[in-house]
């Protein structure tokens, strides 16, 4: 009987709370929900899914015509011929994939078509004669977003090799059946004297295959803008930045508990009739767990650069611009900070306060690209992330660790924070004040 009676009055509790029942059950749907859909296409990242890459071809002939409908037949590459209105060219490709708007461009030189024919052609020839061919005569260029991961680089790779051996096919089959019979005619001409004088039937042309092997398309991977960078951008510098945000917004839940504490003991009405301007009541706040976002950033950057190095991990490079990066951090912990101000003025227990502020920073971390980078998700998705502050931090940070950036490029970023943080500061004034004149 007791036992019942502490479950009936524990359920009765709990259904007073509907908005602790909201957030203890539609939080989590929505988790499993964006996480689900998020990283959908990182399961299946192995060329099956669209990826949007530049197309420029500069082909004076047909074949780069005929490279973009087979690369587009594979299933797996989606050609953009136009940005912002403009027809791509080669230097607009690479500072588009540079800025970090798309992910790779592909340039096909003016010279391909007359260079993979005669290439074609030469191979068989060759191949007549028991030679080997010539080097690749054709060569696309294909440029990447330095902080492309390496698996997807490959399986983007991998949809464009599929795509130029079908051409490489074709071009081949194409010269062996428009040479073969000159081939025969030559070899029967040759030979004709020793047939009519009685001897051997003429010897038939042998053909070596070591020919279908030899490709004829070299791919050549190029970072844009490669003289910034001595090596390519490591994992460090990818997850270091990113899990270093999580930790910062995960800041919301002792910031709003400290709130919902003071306003359950009591603290908070009595600060509330003395002469406190809320400003300073709710800024006081912020400030004092802004140190301490800034002290766990410092933290997490001395891991990268000095712990994780001892267990075989490259050592985070931090750029060259310190006064940018600092720049980020504060930004980035006030936006962190204000968020925590904002939940803890709104929920109404602390049970409310974790669960929704926990599961709506996972939410935004996987939407701002810190537990799958965002250009794997799906096309909803990508255009969901321009919502999320850690998405904003994590690409003004990466700006500075591997784009090489300085404070005018992540200007933008910074202010998007900073916007964010006054917007959630206002709002928790407006509702802290509507409070005060309740006391």
């Amino acid at each position: 009987m007791l036992l019942s009676a502490n479950i009936k009055k524990e359920l009765l509790l709990l259904s007073r709370d509907r908005a602790g029942l909201l957030v203890l059950f539609v939080m989590p749907m929505l988790l499993v929900l964006v996480l689900s859909l998020i990283q959908d296409n990182l399961f299946r990242a192995t060329g099956e899914t669209v990826t949007r890459a530049l197309f420029v071809n500069l082909d004076e002939g047909e074949l780069g015509t005929e490279l973009a409908a087979r690369l587009e037949a594979t299933g797996a590459l989606e050609l953009v011929e136009e940005f912002a209105g403009e027809t791509v060219d080669a230097e607009l490709a690479r500072r588009t994939v540079f800025s970090g708007d798309y992910q790779f461009a592909i340039v096909i030189p003016a010279t391909f078509s007359v260079g993979i024919n005669r290439a074609a052609e030469a191979a068989v020839q060759a191949a007549f004669r028991e030679e080997e061919s010539a080097l690749p005569a054709g060569r696309l260029t294909i440029f990447f977003d330095p902080t492309v991961r390496g698996v997807y680089r490959t399986a983007v790779i991998n949809a464009l090799q599929r795509g130029v051996l079908g051409l490489e096919i074709a071009r081949k089959s194409e010269a062996f059946g428009r040479l073969l019979p000159e081939e025969l005619q030559r070899s029967m001409a040759a030979q004709m004297g020793p047939l009519r004088a009685g001897g051997l039937p003429p010897k038939l042309p042998q053909l070596s295959f070591v020919w279908t092997g030899q490709p004829l398309i070299e791919l050549s991977e190029e970072l844009a803008y490669p003289e910034k960078y001595a090596t390519l951008p490591t994992s460090v510098q990818q997850n270091v930045p990113a899990w270093t945000l999580f930790g910062m917004f995960f800041i919301v839940i002792p910031l709003a508990g400290t709130l919902i504490r003071e306003r359950r003991e009591g603290t908070l009405t009595r600060l509330m009739t003395m002469p406190v301007t809320n400003g300073s009541l709710l800024l006081g706040k912020v400030f004092a767990y802004l140190t301490i976002c800034l002290v766990q950033f410092g933290l997490m950057l001395a891991v990268g650069r000095f712990i994780l190095p001892l267990f075989g991990t490259p050592v985070l490079e931090l750029g060259s611009a310190p006064l940018a990066l600092l720049v980020v951090a504060v930004s980035a912990a006030l936006a962190a900070c204000g968020y925590g101000i904002l939940v803890g003025v709104l929920a109404r227990s602390y049970d409310q306060a974790s669960t929704f502020g926990a599961v709506s920073v996972v939410i935004a971390a996987a939407l701002g690209g810190v537990m799958v980078p965002v250009y794997v998700m799906p096309r909803a998705m990508q255009s969901l992330s321009v919502i999320s502050p850690l998405g904003w931090g994590l690409d003004a940070f990466l700006e500075i660790f591997v784009r090489d950036g300085n404070l005018v490029s992540v200007l933008p970023r910074v202010a998007a924070l900073g916007g964010f943080f006054l917007l959630c500061i206002v709002f928790a004034m407006l509702v802290f004040q509507r409070r005060r004149r309740g006391v």
